[in-house]
């Protein structure tokens, strides 16, 4: 049996940095550290925390509404 070629890894890690950095982009922006991310690849992990962030108060919804002004 061979071992992973180059080629292998560097396909894995693109495949990762892919997956990980949008969703990093959206728990910081969520104020939740972007670290949590690497919790992604996890196969049961990512499901709890799908459900985590579908149920969590998100920072926007503390903020008042606006007054829309018709003019």
């Amino acid at each position: 049996m061979e071992s992973f070629s180059l080629w292998h890894w560097l396909i894995v890690a693109v495949w990762l940095f892919l997956i990980i950095f949008p969703i990093g982009k959206i728990l910081s922006r969520m104020g939740i550290p972007w670290a949590v991310a690497f919790l992604t690849v996890v196969p049961v992990v990512n499901l709890v925390m799908l459900w985590v962030v579908a149920f969590i108060k998100w920072p926007r919804d503390h903020v008042p509404p606006t007054r829309r002004r018709f003019t």
